[in-house]
């Protein structure tokens, strides 16, 4: 697992402590402020937000964190407020959001037993209509497909209140049921 510094002491350990197992190698030191108990961690979700902490899976990540697709992406999608430091790394696909309504749908969950970031399913939806332009159309039907599959599971009340959060919120509620 992938800790940060600050779950260390929530859990109890100390500055003093967390060196001490770093010393004798039952905690491995990955870059400051991120420990894992591994040697060698894999570079994954759960690091990534921890690492990036205002930072929030979206797009394709999402997607195939959800199940919604079975393309593996590329880069780590993320978004982070309008105006932030950019993210020089790589492996990370970064947009940025406007403050007004980059937060609606924030939410945190489980995954591969970590905790990650991320928007939530209705948000998502919003995301995929939105920018529909930015995916593929093989991809897009292919979320759509999976969309209309769970619909039972999505909250049309928090659709409707995260639309009217957007600025074109009547035209895309219009889309979502015309999509779905």
């Amino acid at each position: 697992m992938i800790y940060s510094t600050k779950d260390l002491l929530k859990k109890g350990e100390t500055e003093y402590s967390i060196r001490g197992k770093v010393i004798d190698s039952s905690l491995f030191l990955i870059e400051r402020g991120i420990y894992s108990d591994k040697e060698k961690p894999l570079i994954n979700e759960a690091y990534i937000s921890i690492k990036y902490p205002n930072a929030i899976f979206t797009s394709l990540s999402a997607f195939y964190i959800y199940n919604l697709t079975d393309q593996i992406p590329e880069y780590f999608y993320i978004a982070t407020e309008q105006h932030s430091f950019p993210i020089r790394r790589k492996d990370i696909s970064q947009s940025y959001q406007d403050k007004t309504f980059f937060s609606i749908g924030k939410t945190t969950i489980e995954y591969d037993g970590e905790q990650i970031i991320i928007y939530d399913l209705e948000r998502l939806l919003i995301e995929l209509i939105r920018l529909k332009e930015k995916y593929s159309p093989e991809l897009y039907y292919e979320v759509v497909s999976s969309f209309r599959k769970i619909k039972s599971k999505l909250d049309f009340y928090k659709i409707n209140e995260y639309a009217k959060a957007f600025k074109n919120g009547n035209s895309l509620l219009q889309k979502i049921k015309d999509v779905i």
